[in-house]
């Protein structure tokens, strides 16, 4: 009965998890692996999607987007609207060199200190130097700060780009369809986050292919935990704590196959065993 509860509430507490990322849609990683600490802290930097943004900030980047939006718009809507459509992705365009140029050098000032951050950071002088990897955490917050601003407020844009072109499509083809958006700050990673969460968390409650699940859940948490290596100068012990003690109890789950007692594993193994008992006796006569 105990192993029954603790593979639904675990099941639950990531299904719950998942849920809001998948609903929100706007999960990002970026900070929580930028702030990795320890021996595999650049391997976590290096997952995540565009770094320092430097897709992200280009104007030719951001415009070729839109135009596959505009040509998406076409393909859902018809070609009655192609003029239409084209103006709304020069007005779009418009509204992105003007936001450029009034931060303009704010940009390049980030990109400037960005060069300098990435020269001291791979300084192996300073390699375990506590008072300098502090300094260094604190200016890598401030440039993920100005870059979070930025690129949020480019989504918005883009967000009201799209709109313009499902309102220009809706009106003449006087139906509900739409063209969505993309969120332009995920990565393949929170995708993957997502919906690992999400499944997972669904197949520990139902007791189905739980040992994979709970596995594949305890590796995601595994990476959370070596994130925050908990030697390294500046770890958050507060994610191995709490972390470790979900771990340990999906391992239990996975070792005793919790989905076998009251779950939907338990269908799956008497079918199967049924089915092998037959192939015996058959081979048998």
């Amino acid at each position: 009965m105990i192993l029954v509860v603790l593979r639904c509430v675990t099941g639950w507490h990531f299904f719950m998890e998942g849920s809001k990322k998948v609903q929100t849609g706007d999960f990002s990683s970026a900070g929580f692996l930028r702030n990795a600490k320890g021996p595999l802290a650049d391997n976590f930097r290096g997952m995540v999607f565009d770094l320092y943004g430097t897709h992200r900030l280009s104007k030719k980047e951001i415009m070729d987007r839109a135009a596959g939006y505009r040509d998406w718009a076409k393909d859902k809507f018809g070609d009655e609207s192609i003029n239409q459509f084209q103006k709304a992705l020069d007005r779009y365009g418009s509204r992105i060199d003007y936001y450029f140029e009034e931060n303009a050098e704010e940009i390049e000032k980030y990109f400037n200190e960005l060069q300098v951050y990435e020269e001291k950071r791979q300084d192996e002088r300073y390699r375990g130097v506590a008072h300098y990897e502090d300094r260094l955490a604190d200016k890598d917050k401030e440039l993920f700060g100005k870059l979070s601003k930025w690129t949020n407020d480019i989504a918005k844009f883009e967000a009201d780009y799209i709109d313009d072109l499902n309102t220009i499509g809706q009106s003449v083809t006087q139906t509900d369809a739409r063209v969505n958006q993309v969120n332009p700050n995920q990565g393949s990673v929170d995708l993957i986050v997502t919906w690992v969460l999400f499944v997972c968390g669904i197949l520990l409650i139902l007791g189905l292919f739980t040992r994979l699940a709970a596995l594949g859940v305890a590796g995601f948490l595994l990476q959370v935990m070596l994130a925050q290596w908990p030697f390294a100068h500046g770890a958050d012990l507060t994610y191995v704590y709490y972390q470790s003690v979900e771990f340990v109890s999906l391992l239990l789950i996975a070792a005793i196959g919790a989905g076998r007692f009251a779950g939907l594993d338990y269908i799956l193994w008497n079918s199967f065993s049924k089915c092998c008992s037959r192939g015996a006796s058959n081979k048998g006569e």
